[in-house]
């Protein structure tokens, strides 16, 4: 045991570090307009996936879905109208917990079997499929690629440790790249990344990397990951944003130009991202009580509110806030006011006026406000104390 402390006790302190480093820079851009993107309802998404996690768009209208944990060990494929095509059976395969997908260079299709909500879990695998278009039958036997993180050592780790829940693969160059859905409490914010050969047999998954997404759940759980195999663009998945990562070197993602783009408007539960090509995304959720279970399009890099879609001239103070919220701008006409508080949910504004909002009535954390005119945006972050 002795010869972990060390090591250990520098990685929880570089953690405590960097967690600090953050939380600082989110205070000072408190007001800074956020880079937002649109989401555009495709179709529902077939009822037979009501617990649709990962995705795999095989063509344009041709889609790959499958449902999540304790559910049957089956692909779907449906197009943009919602009707479903095939069904594909694993024959070799239990559905654990199947949380994402991703297709290699020659159009296999790797299915993460790495769900891991409690953290305890022994039996991670991922399945390798042939490409699904080309199976002429409705079964299929996959290979298996059977793995454990090396950093983890208890099953399962303390509550404050809790971030071994692999829900988002991606494969490059040979790889299969893992990212954490981050269940510690309190939320230390951190993703980690992992590496493993993409082939089958049994492996040590590396720890490649971390990176500081938020201190709430819904920025720091991440939920999706993809890659653009034409320009290397990594994208992660969470409840209110994407993240892009460009210009990484090798394959260290986590150290490329890093570029948050949150959704305008509050979402339901997200599951599984794709590219569908270099400007479109394709962005699946669960059909539950908060979520409509729809195939959603996100342009992409999407609209963007830092250049002419941003709404000009407008401040808002102070934030954090404790009561009323005072905005100032340079228009004389009327302004649209939403906020939803990180969890996607509407919050009633009942006392305002055209330059103050009483926010009394808000429980203490972290909103969204959307100050709009005549499709022109402001969106920033709110702290309620």
């Amino acid at each position: 045991m002795t010869r972990f402390f060390l090591p250990l006790l520098i990685f929880s302190l570089t953690i405590f570090s960097v967690s600090l480093s953050a939380q600082t820079e989110s205070n000072i851009h408190l007001n800074s307009p956020l880079k937002t993107i649109d989401t555009r309802v495709i179709t529902k998404i077939p009822p037979i996936l009501k617990e649709s996690s990962g995705i795999a768009v095989t063509n344009p209208n041709t889609i790959w879905s499958h449902n999540d944990a304790n559910n049957t060990n089956q692909l779907f494929c449906f197009d943009t109208t919602g009707t479903l095509l095939r069904t594909l059976t694993v024959i070799n395969a239990t559905n654990v917990d199947w949380e994402d997908l991703t297709m290699d260079n020659l159009g296999r299709l790797y299915i993460a079997d790495a769900g891991n909500n409690d953290n305890d879990r022994t039996d991670l695998k991922i399945y390798r499929i042939p490409n699904p278009d080309n199976i002429a039958g409705n079964i299929i036997e996959a290979e298996t690629i059977k793995f454990a993180l090396e950093d983890q050592y208890q099953f399962p780790p303390p509550a404050t440790n809790k971030n071994f829940d692999i829900e988002s693969i991606l494969w490059k160059n040979d790889s299969i790249f893992l990212f954490t859905k981050n269940r510690s409490s309190p939320q230390n914010g951190f993703c980690k990344m992992y590496k493993l050969p993409a082939n089958p047999g049994t492996f040590i998954a590396q720890l490649a990397g971390s990176i500081y997404l938020g201190s709430v759940n819904e920025e720091a759980r991440v939920c999706s990951a993809d890659i653009n195999p034409n320009t290397g663009e990594v994208i992660l998945l969470t409840v209110t944003k994407i993240v892009s990562f460009t210009k990484y070197p090798n394959n260290d993602f986590f150290r490329g130009e890093k570029n948050e783009y949150y959704f305008s408007s509050p979402q339901g539960q997200l599951e599984g991202v794709q590219f569908v090509d270099k400007q479109r995304l394709n962005i699946t959720e669960e059909n539950s009580k908060r979520s409509a279970g729809n195939l959603y399009e996100v342009r992409w890099p999407g609209t963007s509110t830092v250049d002419e879609y941003l709404l000009k001239g407008v401040n808002i103070y102070p934030n954090p806030v404790t009561g009323n919220l005072i905005i100032e701008k340079e228009i004389n006409e009327p302004l649209q006011v939403d906020i939803w508080d990180i969890k996607g949910r509407m919050m009633e504004v009942t006392e305002k006026t055209d330059s103050m909002i009483n926010l009394q009535h808000l429980k203490p954390g972290i909103y969204f406000i959307r100050l709009s005119n005549n499709n022109k945006l402001f969106i920033t972050r709110l702290v309620k104390q």
